[in-house]
């Protein structure tokens, strides 16, 4: 057994029961206010990758500068993927 599984396996001996929790102090937060605080500023992990764009599209996201098109191209796909737009297949 690991240290880091013995803490686990000590942590959860001690641990008390959901039930036993008293959260009548704890008010339930809003989605607005969770996405307001500690995740605010979590950044997901990146990934390096090459890929080939229309000249016209890489033309859009370097009309405001071509530093950061980059970040707006993911921005973009981020907006895509969280607003539920279809990836269409052929």
């Amino acid at each position: 057994m690991t240290d880091l599984e013995k803490l686990i396996a000590k942590s959860e001996e001690n641990a008390v029961p959901d039930s036993q929790l008293n959260l009548v102090d704890m008010p339930e937060i809003t989605e607005e206010q969770f996405m307001s605080g500690h995740f605010k500023y979590w950044k997901p992990l990146k990934k390096s990758i090459t890929i080939r764009i229309d000249i016209d599209n890489l033309s859009w996201l370097q009309s405001c500068g071509t530093k950061g098109y980059q970040t707006k191209l993911n921005e973009v796909l981020r907006w895509a993927r969280e607003n539920k737009c279809p990836v269409l297949q052929k």
